[in-house]
């Protein structure tokens, strides 16, 4: 064996020689050409790597970079394992969720009325509830994956655990936002189901006893009669109280809309069971239709077998009153109406003179956002309505309009002018105006005063 010089066989730490030249080992040498820590060899960058793994920091320091990308993984996916070496893997994540943001960007854009109706049928919801809950586990999973590509060999146990329980964290932490929007889709399905339920559509005669059209048929309608029934508080045990009746007209095509306040004190009713009328003395009010319809569901003509029989003969009422179609109500009792009325933003006060119901259009989305599950429980123990379930998408569609539309509010002023009957010519006349309608003069030709108030 030749054995060179003696330096030249002692210098293979630093990187410069070492069992060089024709040694036992031959080539460069065991620790020969550029070293173990030096130059370029197995942890090249230079004396600052070897002084790093000498010290046992680079593995720690390799964990914490791959727990940063693995973090950012469900907003940029593919970028761990573009880091590791697997390109199309990664390249494929990352195009897949570029084409998905594409898509939900341009549908949201141009159509947002969609949206609006696919959020109010219970099954597209249940689709959403069991999407965001695929979602929160692949999310988990590729947290744990991209950890899993990343994370160095040969960590103490202690480094393994602290990576381990970093990486549940994270886990728990990605699906919480999934999660939430489910259980949002979850709680608007409830109500839905709930709130509006769908019978078998009513027939003929039915139909035509309570003045209401074909219902079936609403969509294509240029105006829709809405009674808007809202109740007082009042003791247990005690029957309903009405505490303000207003009707609702609204335009189709643009969504104005005309809120009629109608006093519940009006006098001389002429309450009607759909197919004639129903004797009724003529000092009582207006709001106490709804109690008699209660107390009696057989007034109701072709039958009184209805989800609120008192609300029923109150619409109906109305409706022959003012000489109009009347398809459906909504009522509303005092403590839903109090939770809706604290969803406004920054505690406004309500617009003097604008119902409530015109009040609500103005919350602020993130209060009610914050507050909607509060809010949707709410809406079912308080809220009761004829509207069907299957009539749910276009009326969302309308509401989208409503919401950029003007509302007028009008309702007759008391004085002597009016003596507060309900078979009061110039109510028909108020009734009769078309949504959007210029507001007419203090005075009416037929001699009521009139308030009016724009609710924009």
């Amino acid at each position: 064996m030749v054995v060179e010089d003696p330096a030249a066989a002692r210098g293979g730490s630093d990187g410069s020689g070492g069992y060089s030249g024709t040694d036992e080992y031959g080539g460069t040498g065991q620790y020969g050409g550029t070293g173990q820590y030096g130059g370029t060899g197995q942890y090249g960058g230079g004396a600052r790597a070897g002084r790093e793994r000498r010290s046992g920091w680079i593995g720690p320091r390799r964990m914490a970079e791959a727990l940063l990308i693995a973090a950012v993984s469900p907003v940029l996916p593919g970028i761990a394992h573009l880091r590791a070496g697997r390109v199309r893997l990664g390249g494929a994540l990352l195009g897949a969720q570029a084409a998905a943001l594409t898509a939900v960007a341009l549908v949201s854009g141009r159509y947002r009325a969609l949206f609006l109706e696919l959020s109010v049928r219970p099954s597209w919801l249940l689709v959403l509830v069991a999407a965001c809950v695929v979602v929160a586990g692949l999310w988990a999973l590729l947290i744990a994956h991209s950890y899993a590509v990343l994370a160095p060999d040969g960590l103490a146990p202690l480094w393994r655990l602290a990576g381990g329980t970093t990486v549940s964290v994270l886990c728990l932490l990605v699906i919480v936002p999934p999660l939430s929007l489910a259980q949002y889709g979850y709680v608007q399905r409830e109500l839905v189901r709930t709130v509006f339920r769908d019978a078998p559509v009513p027939s003929a005669a039915v139909q035509a006893a309570a003045r209401s059209g074909d219902a079936a048929g609403w969509p294509g309608t240029a105006r829709l009669n809405v009674l808007l029934i809202r109740f007082a508080p009042r003791p247990p045990r005690e029957p309903d109280r009405v505490a303000a009746v207003t009707l609702a007209g609204v335009d189709t095509r643009t969504g104005d809309t005309t809120l009629l306040g109608l006093p519940r004190g009006l006098r001389h009713v002429p309450v009607w069971s759909g197919a004639g009328p129903v004797p009724f003395p003529p000092g009582r009010t207006l709001a106490a239709v709804y109690r008699e319809g209660a107390a009696h569901p057989e007034l109701l003509a072709a039958g009184g077998r209805v989800r609120d029989p008192g609300a029923e003969l109150l619409k109906r009422t109305v409706a022959h009153m003012i000489g109009q179609d009347v398809p459906y109500y909504m009522k509303m009792d005092a403590r839903g109406a109090a939770e809706l009325a604290g969803t406004r933003s920054g505690g406004a006060t309500a617009k003097k003179g604008c119902p409530f119901w015109a009040n609500i259009r103005e919350a602020e989305p993130l209060t009610v956002l914050k507050r909607y599950q509060r809010l949707a429980r709410v809406l079912i123990n308080s809220v009761n309505t004829d509207l069907p379930r299957r009539l749910l998408p276009p009326l969302a569609g309308l509401a989208a309009k409503i919401e950029k539309a003007e509302i007028t509010s009008l309702r007759p002023a008391p004085g002597r002018a009016f003596a507060g009957r309900a078979d009061h010519p110039a109510l028909r006349a108020l009734a009769a105006r078309a949504p959007g309608d210029p507001v007419p003069p203090s005075r009416a030709p037929a001699g009521l005063p009139i308030l009016s108030v724009s609710c924009n």
